[in-house]
């Protein structure tokens, strides 16, 4: 099947963006939607939000060599057993033709894209927090399970961490007080513990909605606040505990080896971020740490193009 297109597919939990390139690496088309991670809204919606993209990439050709899917939600075999169906359903719903596909999990897709397929590490602590370590035969990954099961040092789990503080520190159960709460408060648009209690039990309620409060903490820190210092080195000791978990699986030891940072907390949170690659490089001297700095898609249009 002659063609001289790739297209990537960068499927979040907020939003799922395409990108249709030339084998030299030109945009022919790109699109954004809404979200696709099937955990979050279901089988059914997904498979509308990738056939509409679909459909319209197939405006423009409806014959690909690549198609690399970087979709949230794969966890598990079960998931990317369900991605799968979701994803074959509106690739036949589009009518494009396609050589090779790669389903994967988005943070597996970034990695592979921003190392090259060569050994690497990735760390993202977003709304989750999640990481994986590529040895040049295998991925591993660690965390990324979710704010039922932990997600700690994720924006989620620092949002958590803050509310909670603010609730004990006004109920007294805190000796000190915390400039947190008026930072919320400020962020918010609100007075009153009361409004944030409503704030939180909203029927329309997200993961994304308590992870938006994390923004507050890199000022909380620089302000001195010890509370706030509490919870940011909490969050740096999780999240190299997961770092480090995926080091140790992929069978890393010593020597140069690129381990990339991503996501808001780490973007945004200067003492998160040191503290991190302290505790790191405290086990492993050789790391070196590269900040990912362009959109998530181009990781993966970079996963797509090397499959060619």
């Amino acid at each position: 099947m002659p063609n001289n297109y790739v297209l990537a597919i960068d499927g979040g939990a907020s939003k799922t963006t395409v990108s249709l390139r030339t084998l030299s690496n030109d945009i022919i088309f790109e699109a954004t939607s809404t979200g696709s991670n099937y955990q979050a809204i279901g089988a059914a919606r997904v498979e509308q939000v990738l056939t509409t993209l679909l459909k319209q990439v197939a405006a423009h050709t409806k014959e690909i060599q690549v198609v690399a899917f970087a979709i949230a939600g794969i966890d598990t075999a079960d998931d990317l057993q369900i991605v799968e169906q979701i994803i074959h359903k509106s690739i036949q719903q589009a009518k494009l033709q396609i050589e090779h596909i790669f389903i994967e999990n988005d943070v597996e897709a970034t990695l592979l894209g921003a190392s090259n397929r060569q050994p690497g590490a990735i760390l993202i602590s977003g709304t989750g927090a999640i990481a994986f370590a590529y040895n040049g035969k295998n991925t591993v990954r660690a965390g990324g399970w979710g704010h039922r099961a932990g997600d700690e040092g994720s924006g989620y789990w620092i949002g958590q961490q803050i509310v909670k503080a603010i609730f004990r520190t006004e109920d007294g159960r805190l000796s000190e007080r915390t400039i947190l709460t008026e930072l919320v408060f400020k962020k918010l648009r609100i007075s009153t513990l009361a409004e944030l209690a409503n704030w939180l039990y909203v029927a329309d309620y997200t993961n994304a909605r308590m992870a938006s409060l994390a923004s507050v903490l890199a000022e909380s820190v620089a302000m001195g606040d010890q509370i706030a210092h509490v919870i940011a080195n909490e969050a740096a000791y999780e999240l190299s505990l997961i770092a480090e978990v995926a080091l140790k699986k992929a069978g890393y030891k010593n020597g140069p080896f690129p381990f990339y940072i991503n996501g808001g907390v780490l973007a945004h949170n200067e003492f998160i971020t040191n503290e991190l690659k302290d505790r790191i490089s405290f086990s492993y001297p050789d790391i070196n740490f590269v900040l990912c700095e362009e959109q998530p898609i181009e990781y993966v249009v970079r996963r797509a193009l090397g499959a060619v």
